[in-house]
C-alpha cells in the first residue's frame, strides 16, 4: 500500500513577546517575595516594613497595571526618598546592621513595584541576594533553607525569560520615568489566558526532566555542602589524593627516606592551633604524629602489627578519654588547645603530649592506642579536621609499663624471627635493624666505639651517640649516600656525609637498637611560628620533623632529637627562645582572619556564635552611636555659631566663605564631570566627539525651533519672502549638522562656520 497515512505533527505554540514579559513579572515578583521573607528569619526591627512591602509587591504582582498609576514625578524622587529615609534611620537608629536590611527592603519594594528591563532584573536579583546572604549568615532555620531553594529556582527561571527576552529585543537601555508611569501592552488584561498559554506551550517531559536535574543538583550541592566546610573552599579539590593515594604531607603509614626533606620545602600551613592561655607553654611542642616501629632499607612504617592493633579499638565517638585521673592536673598547660588541621596532613592526630580528654568536631570512627599515644581517624580526612585537647601536659616520654615487663624476655628472643602474621604489635621489632652479617658486624663496630665497651643504659647511649653522630655528620637537606654494599643506612653512617632529619632519627635509632634498647622513630612536627595578631601557632609543611624514642628500660619511651641544632628534651632555654618569635608578615595577617573565621564557625557547641552575633550587633551599635554622637557635637556648634552675634565683618566673612564654598564645589563638579567625560571618551571614543556632540545639541533647539514653527496657522506661515529664506536656511543648517553629527570626518564641512550660522538662524527665527 502507497501512501503515508501518518497523521500531520501538530506545531507546539509559543510564547509571544509579551507573554514572555509578563511571565517575567511573574517571577520577578516571587523572587522579590522570597528575598522578603527571609528577613523573618532575623531578629530585626523590619518586620512591619516586610508586611507593607511584601503586601505591595503582592499587589503589583496580581495587578500589573497598577505602576502605571503612579507619576512619573514620584518615581523620580522615590530613589532621592529612599536615601533620605536611609539616613534619617541610620541618624536615630542605635544599630547599623537593621538600617541596611531596611535599606535592602526599600530598594527590593522599589524595583519590585516598578517595571523593569534588563538591568532593572538584574539589581532586582542583587538586591534579593543580598537579604539571602545576611539572612543566611545570621540563621541555621530548616525554613530558611526551604526559601533558598526557592530563591534558587526563581532566580534560574527569572534568568532564563530574560535571556529569552533579550535575544528578541534590545533591553539593555534603563527605562525613564515617563514610561515607568505608562502602562505597557502585556500588564493589561488577566492572568488566566497566560496560565491557559503556559500549559498548552509546557512540554512535560522537559519540565520533569528539569525538575529532576534541579533536585539532583541540589541534592549533590547538599552533600558538598555538609562535606566541605563553608569556610574552606581549597579543601574541595582533593581528587588528586585518589589518583596519588598519598598525603600530601607524606605522613602516611610509612616515611621513605627523603619525604620529610621535600616536606621542608613547602611553605604552606599544614595546621593551626589555638591554645588559651599560650603564656604557659614554655616547651617547644612537638606535634607527634605517627609511630615508626618497623624498619625497612627503604625508611621506618607503622607495622601490622600496630595497625591492627589500632583497627581493634575503632569505635564511633566524639570524646576519647586520655590519661586515667581527672582531665585538669598541676601539670595541665595551656587550658584548652584547639587544632585546625588541614585535609591532607595525615589520618593521624598531632599531639604535643597526654590529654585528660579529645573532643572532636563529629561523630566519626576513630581509633586510640594508650601505650603509643596514637589517636587516628579511619580514612584520611578530606576536609579541614577541627578537635580540642583538654588537661594537656608536655613531657619527653610515653609511658609503656608493658614493655617493662616483658624486656628481659624480649632481649632474650631477639633473635628469633618475628611472626608471619602479626595480629597484635610485636615488640621485637623495636628491636630489629638492617639484617645481614655485613650489616650487623659495620653497626657493632659503631657501638663498641660509642660505649668504649662500656655496659651502658638506654638513656645515656643515646646521649652518647647522639654526640657521636654530631662529630661525623653535619646537617644539610641535601643528602648523599656512598655507595657500596651493604644497607643505605649504614654506609651513611659509617661515612661523613651530612644529612637531615630522617637520616638522623634513622641513625639513632639503627644504633640503639645495634646496642639492644628497644628504639623507633616518630614523625610529626616541631615549633611553629606564633602568630602576632591572634596569638595562636602557625604550623607549615617546613617544621615537619623526625626524632626518636628510646624506652629507657623501666616504663617509659623518652624522646631523643639526634638532629643538630633541635632543642633536647631538657633545653628548655633554647625552647623559651624560640618561642619568643612570633610572625607579623603579611600572610600571617592574612592567616589570622582566616582562624578568626573558624573560631566563629568551626565550634564545639552554640556559644561562639552567639557570641559572634553578640559582637557584630555591639559593632555595629558603637559604631551608629559614635557617628551619631559626631554629628550632635557637629550641630550643636553650628547653632552656637549661628546664635553668636552677627556685625557686618562677620557677615562679609561668611558671606566670603559661602561663597569661597560654593566656587570650590563647582570647581569639584566639573572635575568630576571632565573625568567623567573623559572616562567615557575612553570607553567609547566615537560617541563623546565634542563636534558631534554640539551637532546633536544644535540639531535639537533647530528642530524644537521648527516645531514652535509648525505650530503656527497657515496663514501665518510664508506671508513673507523672508519666512521662507530663513526656513530654507534652517533646513540646509539641519542637513549640515546631520552630516557633523553621523557622516564621516572627511565629508564635514567646517564645523565652526556651521555652528554660528545654526545660532544665528535660530534668532532670527525667534525675532521674526
Amino acid at each position: 500500500m502507497s501512501g503515508d497515512n501518518r497523521l500531520p505533527s501538530v506545531a507546539r505554540p509559543q510564547l509571544n513577546l509579551d507573554e514572555l514579559r509578563r511571565f517575567k513579572w511573574l517571577l520577578g515578583g516571587l523572587l522579590a517575595l522570597v528575598s522578603l521573607w527571609t528577613v523573618f528569619f532575623l531578629d530585626v526591627e523590619a518586620l512591619a516594613l516586610v508586611g507593607i512591602a511584601g503586601g505591595a509587591i503582592l499587589a503589583a504582582l496580581v495587578w500589573p497595571q497598577l505602576p502605571s498609576r503612579v507619576p512619573a514625578l514620584v518615581w523620580r524622587l522615590a530613589v532621592p526618598g529612599i536615601i533620605a529615609a536611609m539616613v534619617t534611620d541610620w541618624y536615630f537608629s542605635k544599630e547599623t546592621l537593621p538600617v541596611l536590611i531596611r535599606l535592602g527592603v526599600l530598594l527590593v519594594l522599589y524595583r519590585g513595584i516598578s517595571y523593569r528591563r534588563q538591568r532593572e532584573d538584574l539589581q532586582l536579583i542583587v538586591l534579593g541576594l543580598f537579604l539571602i546572604v545576611v539572612a543566611g549568615v545570621l540563621t541555621v532555620s530548616l525554613g530558611f533553607a526551604f526559601l533558598l531553594l526557592l530563591f534558587t529556582a526563581c532566580a534560574l527561571a527569572f534568568l532564563f525569560v530574560i535571556t529569552l527576552i533579550d535575544m528578541t529585543e534590545n533591553t539593555r537601555v534603563a527605562l525613564t520615568y515617563a514610561e515607568m508611569s505608562q502602562c505597557p501592552a502585556w500588564a493589561r488584561g488577566g492572568w488566566g489566558r497566560l496560565f491557559r498559554q503556559l500549559r498548552a506551550v509546557a512540554d512535560w517531559r522537559l519540565l520533569t526532566f528539569a525538575a529532576g536535574l534541579f533536585v539532583v543538583v541540589v541534592g549533590f550541592s547538599a552533600v558538598l555542602f555538609l562535606v566541605i566546610p563553608r569556610f574552606e573552599f581549597a579543601s574541595g579539590f582533593f581528587l588528586d589524593r585518589y589518583i596519588t593515594r598519598k598525603s600530601h604531607t607524606g605522613f602516611t603509614e610509612s616515611v621513605k627516606f627523603g619525604d620529610v626533606g621535600e616536606l621542608i620545602r613547602d611553605e604552606s600551613v599544614a595546621m593551626r592551633v589555638d591554645v588559651t592561655d599560650a603564656a604557659a607553654i614554655r616547651d617547644v611542642p612537638y606535634w607527634r604524629l605517627v609511630v615508626l616501629d618497623e624498619y625497612t632499607p627503604q625508611g621506618f612504617k607503622v607495622s601490622l602489627g600496630l595497625k591492627n592493633s589500632l583497627l581493634r579499638t575503632q569505635r564511633v565517638a566524639q570524646v576519647l578519654k586520655g590519661r586515667n585521673g581527672p582531665v585538669f592536673t598541676s601539670q595541665s598547660v595551656g587550658g584548652v588547645w584547639i587544632f585546625y588541621v588541614e585535609p591532607g596532613v595525615s589520618r593521624f592526630l598531632p599531639l604535643p603530649g597526654s590529654f585528660g580528654a579529645l573532643r572532636l568536631r563529629d561523630v566519626v570512627p576513630v581509633q586510640q592506642s594508650f601505650s603509643n599515644q596514637l589517636v587516628a581517624l579511619r580514612t584520611e580526612a578530606m576536609t579541614m579536621t577541627a578537635f580540642q585537647l583538654e588537661g594537656v601536659e608536655l613531657g619527653a616520654s610515653v609511658p609503656d609499663l608493658g614493655l617493662a615487663r616483658r624486656l628481659p624476655d624480649l632481649q632474650a628472643r631477639a633473635a628469633a624471627p618475628a611472626p608471619a602474621d602479626e595480629r597484635t604489635a610485636d615488640p621485637r621489632l623495636t628491636l630489629r635493624g638492617p639484617q645481614g652479617a655485613a650489616n650487623e658486624a659495620a653497626l657493632a663496630r659503631m657501638v663498641q666505639e660509642i660505649s668504649g665497651g662500656a655496659k651502658l643504659d638506654a638513656l645515656e647511649f643515646a646521649r652518647r651517640a647522639t654526640t657521636w653522630l654530631h662529630g661525623r655528620h653535619a646537617y644539610s637537606l641535601s643528602v648523599r649516600i656512598p655507595r657500596g654494599e651493604g644497607d643505605d643506612i649504614v654506609r651513611w653512617l659509617g661515612s661523613n656525609e651530612p644529612g637531615f632529619c630522617e637520616y638522623f632519627a634513622a641513625g639513632l635509632t639503627v644504633l640503639c637498637r645495634a646496642a639492644g634498647h628497644p628504639a623507633r622513630v616518630i614523625a610529626g612536627f616541631h615549633g611553629g611560628a606564633r602568630n602576632a595578631f591572634e596569638n595562636y601557632f602557625m604550623v607549615k609543611n617546613a617544621d615537619a620533623h623526625a626524632w626518636v624514642e628510646v624506652f629507657d628500660g623501666t616504663g617509659a619511651w623518652v624522646r631523643q632529637d639526634p638532629t643538630p641544632g633541635s632543642p633536647g628534651a631538657t633545653e628548655t632555654g633554647a625552647a623559651q627562645a624560640v618561642q619568643q618569635e612570633r610572625d607579623s608578615s603579611w600572610s600571617a595577617r592574612f592567616d589570622s582572619l582566616r582562624v578568626i573565621w573558624y573560631r566563629r564557625i568551626v565550634n564545639f557547641d552554640a556559644r561562639q556564635q552567639v557570641q559572634m552575633f553578640d559582637d557584630v550587633k555591639s559593632f555595629t551599635t558603637d559604631t551608629g552611636s559614635a557617628m551619631r554622637a559626631r554629628l550632635e557635637s557637629l550641630a550643636k556648634r553650628f547653632r552656637a555659631w549661628l546664635a553668636g552675634p552677627w556685625n557686618w565683618q562677620r557677615a562679609a566673612k561668611s558671606l566670603g566663605l559661602l561663597t569661597g564654598a560654593v566656587a570650590l564645589g563647582w570647581m569639584l563638579w566639573q572635575f568630576v564631570r571632565w573625568g567623567w567625560q573623559r572616562w567615557q571618551l575612553w570607553r567609547h571614543p566615537g560617541e563623546l566627539d565634542p563636534v558631534r556632540r554640539e551637532a546633536g545639541r544644535q540639531l535639537g533647539r533647530l528642530r524644537e525651533q521648527r516645531a514652535e514653527d509648525g505650530e503656527q496657522t497657515p496663514e501665518a506661515r510664508g506671508r513673507r519672502p523672508e519666512d521662507v529664506r530663513i526656513q530654507d536656511e534652517i533646513g540646509t543648517i539641519i542637513a549640515e549638522l546631520q552630516r557633523l553629527r553621523y557622516g564621516r570626518r572627511e565629508t564635514w564641512p567646517e564645523p565652526g562656520a556651521v555652528f554660528k550660522r545654526a545660532r544665528r538662524a535660530r534668532r532670527l527665527a525667534r525675532r521674526e
